[in-house]
């Protein structure tokens, strides 16, 4: 989904994420986003994700918005992935017209496991908590559109949000904000805007 406008790459770090992470635990992401000469890039979405292999896709793991330094902090409590392989842990930027796309380092992290039964697992089948925050900061015009539709696209491409339809979205309807609004004021239920979301998608009003 890199930029055909970008006039320069931005670049990304990730602090390093720990090798070892305990079940349950709450895991710290922080990094900076600057422009290639060093300034920083305030005010953008960064994607936390796990470099999936073979034939599945990325997964996002959480997301943050970058300060005024280009800094960004974000937060997820560390459960295994459904199939126990470690996670493979970097950040990503999308540009726009001024900026390309940029990736980090990757960390490569085991979850150890506790003594309890595990209940969750990454993917999982609700919707994420990265999910929810990502709605609300669309709905206050503080996300792109291209930043939410990535978004978008990876909840179908594990099938929280159902469609058939895998393709890239690059456009979608400026009213879905007011029902992004309800779901992050809990006004509607996460069921019903995905499902909502996932009918637009089948009949191609979210293109």
């Amino acid at each position: 989904m890199s930029s055909v406008y970008a006039t320069s790459y931005a670049n990304i770090h990730l602090d390093i994420v720990g090798g070892v992470l305990v079940e349950d635990s709450s895991v710290a992401f922080s990094g900076k986003l600057t422009a290639p000469d060093g300034t920083p890039i305030s005010n953008r979405t960064v994607f936390i994700e796990d470099d999936a292999q073979y034939t599945r896709p990325d997964i996002i793991i959480a997301l943050a918005k970058t300060d005024s330094d280009g800094k960004f902090y974000a937060s997820w409590k560390a459960v295994p992935k459904d199939n126990g392989a470690p996670f493979h842990l970097y950040a990503e930027f999308f540009g726009g017209k001024q900026f390309g796309f940029t990736r980090s380092e990757t960390y490569e992290s085991v979850i150890k496991l506790n003594n309890q039964t595990t209940h969750e697992v990454v993917p999982s089948k609700t919707v994420p908590s990265w999910f929810l925050y990502a709605s609300k900061l669309w709905h206050d015009g503080k996300m792109r559109d291209l930043d939410y539709a990535y978004g978008v696209e990876n909840m179908v491409d594990y099938q929280i949000i159902k469609s058939n339809n895998t393709s890239d979205f690059t456009t979608i309807p400026f009213w879905i904000r007011y029902d992004a609004g309800l779901l992050s004021d809990g006004k509607i239920s996460t069921d019903e805007y995905t499902e909502m979301l996932g009918y637009l998608i089948n009949n191609g009003i979210i293109k």
